[in-house]
């Protein structure tokens, strides 16, 4: 009979908890800084690198997160309600592993850490009035530049640094999208 009641109270208490949640939601919801926002313009970002389709690739992947995400419709700039202005500041490339190639300061460069910096904001554009911005959003990813440390082969390096480089304009599209509509 006790343990009948204490399977009682947990499943109460269970059940009270979750009806009293403290609120916490899925990241990427929410009706983001202005509710009733349906029309969203996206054009090519601005590339300020040195890094060829930059602006493109990251404006065409945040378009695809939208389209994929959201209940907003990704339209021409003439038929927005606002626009995503973006530019993509800054693409650099540190050294992370190495491999010694002798005793003395030789050493060949196994992985880099590639570092994007993008300005974004969204602007209703009747207004121009700022609806949301990051003015320095910064992600990187590291990537392979050498798969055998005694035989180098700048291929390998870039195909490895041009996927990197895909797969952080997804990384960061899918975080400027929920960034956004969670009003964050």
């Amino acid at each position: 009979m006790v343990r009948g009641n204490v399977k009682l109270v947990l499943l109460i208490s269970s059940v009270l908890v979750c009806l009293a949640s403290c609120g916490y939601h899925f990241s990427g919801e929410g009706q983001g800084p202005k509710p009733g926002l349906r029309y969203i313009a996206i054009p090519v970002f601005v590339n300020k690198t040195t890094e060829p389709n930059a602006g493109a690739m990251f404006a065409d992947a945040l378009r695809q997160e939208f389209l994929k995400k959201g209940n907003m419709k990704v339209v021409p700039v003439e038929e927005a309600e606002a626009v995503f202005i973006g530019s993509v500041a800054n693409i650099v490339s540190h050294p992370v592993a190495h491999h010694a190639v002798d005793q003395v300061s030789n050493r060949i460069t196994l992985e880099n850490r590639l570092v994007v910096t993008v300005d974004i904001r969204c602007e209703e554009k009747a207004s121009h009035k700022i609806l949301w911005r990051n003015a320095a959003f910064q992600y990187h990813k590291i990537y392979q530049v050498n798969t055998n440390a005694l035989q180098s082969d700048p291929i390998v390096g870039y195909e490895n640094r041009e996927a990197a480089l895909g797969v952080l304009a997804q990384e960061m599209a899918s975080r400027i999208h929920d960034n956004f509509l969670s009003n964050f």
